[in-house]
């Protein structure tokens, strides 16, 4: 298998593991009423999976950096088979949360080393390009994980997610045995150095914008599918329509917060995106609860949420250019860990005052 085939398969491989990390946004109802738990209990799943990937991969990576990376990546999708497994079996919330967090630690290990092989496969020159592929793995879960979960699960139930998964995650280990090469481990950058970038000022500032971003986002999305529900009535086909279209719009405004920020700069691009933002989120919450009206807001919402994306992971970037591993590394469990918290005062929210 050629080279660029390889990347193409890391892609394929990050589709299937990034549907186990977003799918279960869209059957949380369906999660709580087996587990007989609240859709605010159960909305925790989401944040300790991204809790444990915040913290629990740098960890990981640090320690395990000098092992083989495909016996690695083979470790960390075998860590994802058998969570997939426990969703299956088991039956009650302890157990699912303990199986989130086995599944956080294998998707999360295999997110950086994918992008760390791929730059290894890929020619001098089209390293970028290996890096964009492998993300758009990650951006067709996001956009196809949701509703195609929803649909699985009217027909089939929701454990029927993980058995697909499951099983292709377990076809995945055997693939990356036969084809990915066994690149050696790196040494570690040492943990005195990586704790000199968080005396930089602009880099905490960048981190602590991008925290409280996706913390704001976090918050509805994590709870969107009960929102959608109690507040306007979908079932699940309008749902999973709503879901396909809303993950479009978020990789559009993904694209076009690149394409603004060259033509009209960074900050202003940024400050527009947040304003929309804000003024969307309002409506969300003020208007009635129609669904044509809530779908139209949502797919604004996920436009304006997404435009700032690329542009603070390029600043932060552009802040640490010797160091882009670790401040990516960094970045990335910072962003999880924005996605916990939000989830968790969703969860507060929700238990308190309802969705509406």
């Amino acid at each position: 298998m050629k080279d660029s085939w390889k990347i193409i398969l890391l892609a394929l491989i990050c589709f299937v593991i990034g549907t186990s990390e977003f799918v279960i946004v869209g059957v949380l109802d369906r999660i709580a009423l087996s587990a007989n738990i609240s859709i605010a209990h159960a909305g925790q799943l989401i944040s300790v999976f991204a809790l444990t990937v915040s913290i629990g991969t740098p960890v990981a990576i640090y320690f395990t950096a000098g092992m083989n990376q495909r016996k690695l990546m083979m470790i960390s999708l075998t860590l994802l088979t058998l969570s997939c497994v426990m969703m299956i079996v088991f039956s009650t919330y302890p157990l699912y949360l303990f199986s989130r967090v086995i599944m956080a630690l294998g998707v999360g290990v295999f997110n950086v080393l994918c992008f760390i092989v791929a730059t290894k496969l890929a020619p001098v020159g089209k390293k970028g390009s290996a890096i964009a592929t492998v993300t758009l793995g990650f951006n067709a879960a996001l956009i196809l994980g949701l509703p195609v979960g929803r649909m699985v699960t009217g027909i089939f139930g929701w454990k029927a997610i993980f058995v697909f998964t499951a099983v292709l995650s377990l076809l995945a280990v055997f693939m990356v045995l036969k084809f990915i090469p066994a690149f050696e481990g790196e040494k570690p950058m040492k943990f005195k150095r990586q704790l000199r970038l968080m005396k930089n000022k602009s880099i905490m500032l960048s981190l602590l914008m991008s925290f409280f971003w996706i913390s704001g986002y976090g918050v509805l999305y994590a709870y969107i599918t009960p929102y959608l529900q109690h507040e306007t009535g979908m079932g699940d086909r309008m749902l999973s329509i709503t879901f396909l279209v809303f993950g479009i719009a978020t990789l559009v405004g993904n694209k076009t917060g690149g394409y603004l920020g060259d033509k009209i700069g960074i900050p202003k691009t940024i400050l527009i995106a947040m304003t929309i933002n804000a003024f969307t989120l309002f409506l969300i919450s003020a208007l009635p609860s129609s669904i044509n009206e809530t779908f139209l807001l949502l797919v604004i919402w996920g436009f304006a949420a997404w435009l700032p994306g690329p542009l603070l992971r390029y600043s932060i970037i552009s802040l640490a250019p010797e160091s882009q591993g670790v401040i990516l590394s960094l970045y990335n469990s910072i962003l999880q860990l924005g996605l916990a918290v939000g989830a968790g005062l969703g969860g507060i929210i929700i238990e308190n005052s309802g969705t509406g």
